[in-house]
């Protein structure tokens, strides 16, 4: 077991041979790098209430320790046991809620997570405000977005706009090229809603090597379940200081929220649960039990991707800068193909999703690597090797398992079932949503196989079946 400490503007702890993390007032001292103060001191506070500060804090340790504990050091290679230990100012509160947190947290990350609390009352950079930027008056927006630079978060925002919010959207630094990607979406959309309050800001955690650390742990995770929870405790800082009420909306497609593993080797934790509704309800839960009064949503957990577009493709912001939005898992990794990052690789799970959604709404021209293409020869070629295939090959599986099973809608909502707990209203709910995205899948196959010739639908065994899903 992982044995992490994390304590606050460098206080003196007897951790023995443990991993410790020091959340330092001065940045330079400390192991873990952040700017998360400007996301208050941009409203002129010196200070989050100090429940929302323990929240952001443990956010931040939560992230930390998944990011610098390889899932190599588990017994089975990927679900790690993680004991933390954190400073918070509200501890009785913490104890009460500690049981709902790692129940929360492991359902999120697939990692057995063990969390105790001790008292601090050190605040965390608790003293200025940022001088050279602020916003003057919180009360001028009435709802915060999580803008990642995908697809959907993009449309979330036209959503929002065109449904006249005034939205303060809240992105994640998890790398220079994204931060810039992310900054020109929000200026189209800054441009074209020219007479409607808006406004972006963006926060980075970035942990380094910890101290006295023992020589035996393997350091860095590639994988990043947690983030998601940072990045929402991040959203529920600047909600906190908008005012009461004030929602948290992460717009994701149900496809994705629900995300049904596409093969049987693909459970569990290899799949994402970030909008799953079981882990939005178990949030608020947590959120509700400490009294903060801010909710965390998801106004298109009921539509696929593909649906999503269509209430933008005419669109005018949409139509220029779609292209620009990132959905890839890997969108730095067309620097080895000798390709300027960042860039969709078009092959992936989320790329696909993006490719057929983008399709089915008359977006056909290409914007991805152009070094791969959907067919036969990437699937059983070189990709076979490095595993580059291995998404479009679950996808193909996913299809004809679709199709297969297509009229047995118990199976489907037994398939539903499997990531999480989800109630009655929400299966049909996301019935039909993955009916939706499955069939806007399938047209991506047809598209490229008409294109291309690719025979994916004769890789799958589905030349003569296709009439079957219209």
């Amino acid at each position: 077991m992982s044995n992490i400490w994390f304590v606050k503007n460098e206080q003196t702890m007897e951790t023995g041979g443990d991993m410790v993390y020091n959340l330092t007032s001065k940045n330079n001292k400390s192991n873990i790098k952040t700017d998360v103060e400007n996301l208050w001191r941009m409203f002129s506070k010196t200070s989050l209430s100090t429940i929302v500060e323990d929240l952001l804090l443990v956010g931040m340790a939560v992230f930390t320790a998944d990011k610098k504990i390889s899932r190599k050091s588990a017994k089975d290679g990927w679900s790690r046991e993680l004991n933390l230990h954190i400073p918070v100012l509200q501890v009785e509160k913490w104890k009460l809620v500690k049981e709902d947190l790692e129940e929360t947290l492991s359902f999120l990350s697939g990692d057995s997570w063990n969390i105790s609390f001790y008292h601090t009352v050190e605040r965390f950079r608790g003293d200025k405000v940022n001088k050279k930027y602020n916003i003057k008056d919180p009360s001028l927006f009435d709802c915060v977005s999580l803008f990642s630079g995908g697809v959907d978060s993009f449309c979330g925002a036209l959503t929002l706009m065109e449904n006249k919010r005034a939205p303060l959207f809240v992105g994640f630094k998890e790398y220079p090229l994204l931060l810039r990607r992310q900054t020109s979406l929000f200026e189209s959309i800054q441009d074209q809603y020219c007479d409607q309050n808006m406004d972006f800001i963006q926060f980075n955690v970035s942990p380094r090597r910890p101290s006295n650390a023992e020589t035996n742990i393997v350091f860095g995770e590639s994988t990043s379940r947690s983030r998601s929870f940072l990045f929402i405790t991040g959203a529920i800082a600047v909600a906190s200081i908008i005012g009461t009420g004030t929602p948290v909306y992460i717009p994701e497609n149900g496809f994705i929220g629900i995300n049904v593993p596409l093969t049987q080797s693909r459970s569990g934790s290899c799949s994402t649960r970030t909008t799953h509704p079981y882990f939005i309800r178990l949030v608020n839960q947590l959120l509700n039990q400490l009294g903060i009064d801010n909710k965390v949503e998801n106004f298109y957990s009921t539509k696929s991707k593909g649906e999503i577009i269509s209430e933008h493709r005419d669109n005018e912001v949409f139509k220029a800068m779609h292209k620009e939005t990132l959905s890839c898992s890997h969108p730095c990794q067309s620097r080895y193909d000798g390709i300027s990052p960042p860039l969709n690789c078009g092959y992936c799970y989320p790329c696909l999703i993006r490719r057929s959604s983008l399709v089915v709404n008359g977006f056909v021209d290409d914007h991805y690597n152009p070094k791969y293409s959907l067919n036969k020869n990437f699937i059983e070629g070189n990709n076979k090797i490095d595993g580059k295939a291995s998404d479009l090959k679950a996808v193909l599986y996913t299809i004809r398992r679709f199709v297969d099973h297509e009229k047995n809608s118990m199976y489907i909502r037994k398939l539903l079932r499997q990531q999480g707990p989800l109630t009655s209203e929400e299966i049909d709910s996301y019935e039909k949503v993955y009916r939706k995205s499955l069939k806007e899948l399938l047209l991506l196959i047809e598209y490229e196989d008409k294109k291309n010739n690719s025979d994916l639908k004769d890789y799958m065994g589905l030349k003569e079946r296709h009439a079957e899903l219209r």
